[in-house]
């Protein structure tokens, strides 16, 4: 079995969204602060592209790539965004956050290493969470995983240590290079903040726990629904209603 790093997340989240989703695929629709997420990530990994190649695309360039993602005209997501005002809304927030990129990018940009650097790791038999890591930079304190962060919740410590695509990342590059990687640094878009992170191999433990957990959860089918507020802009809303 293989599952993505956002189904990870996506099953922690509401185990019987990810049946609708990843197993039935019955719902396709991601939410809108999902579509955020994934366009805005779309747009800085084709800057990075042009950048390791020693072309930096103007901001210009970079609002064009998002409207283009997100108006749908390159159909790479089915957002589920709800009423055109909603729609509206995301957008803005969203030019907001890709202006914050650029303002750290315009005067000083990333040496870059590799960008959009795909990874498979596997958890016992027969399991593997497949990803992607951002950006691999070179700085003066080493080598860097750049991680962007487009939510609004506070990145305290609870977050930061808990963060399980950080975790995957590290483990990733350890296992590609033979090392640990100097510094993970993530960016709250929405805030401006920026947090300078470390992970060793004893902060494994807790993601590989969880991973097994997850794995035996779907093997054994306990896909069952986890009610928040939510649910009010989940795209399985309806099916969820009717499941018994």
């Amino acid at each position: 079995m293989e599952i993505t790093v956002s189904d990870l997340y996506d099953f922690k989240a509401c185990p019987l969204r990810f049946k609708f989703m990843k197993i039935d695929k019955v719902c396709k629709e991601i939410t809108s602060n999902d579509g955020v997420r994934e366009s805005l990530q779309s747009v800085i990994n084709y800057y990075y592209f042009y950048l390791k190649q020693g072309q930096q695309l103007p901001l210009s360039s970079l609002k064009e790539k998002f409207s283009s993602i997100w108006s749908g005209n390159l159909d790479l997501y089915d957002i589920y965004t709800g009423d055109k005002r909603n729609q509206r809304k995301k957008e803005l927030e969203a030019i907001g956050m890709l202006n914050n990129f650029y303002m750290k990018q315009k005067y000083e940009p990333d040496l870059v290493i590799a960008s959009n650097l795909d990874f498979r790791i596997p958890f016992g038999d027969n399991f593997f969470i497949k990803g992607n890591i951002p950006v691999i930079r070179e700085t003066s304190a080493g080598i860097e995983i750049v991680v962007h962060k487009m939510g609004k919740h506070k990145y305290d410590e609870f977050w930061q240590k808990t963060d399980m695509g950080l975790t995957l990342m590290a483990m990733a590059y350890e296992s590609m290079f033979k090392k640990e990687i100097d510094n993970i640094i993530v960016h709250s878009l929405h805030s401006g903040s920026v947090h300078y992170i470390h992970r060793k191999k004893e902060d494994y433990k807790r993601l590989t726990k969880t991973v097994r957990m997850v794995k035996e959860s779907i093997e054994k089918k306990w896909l069952y629904p986890r009610e928040t507020y939510a649910c009010e802009k989940c795209p399985a809303k309806n099916l969820c209603m009717e499941w018994r």
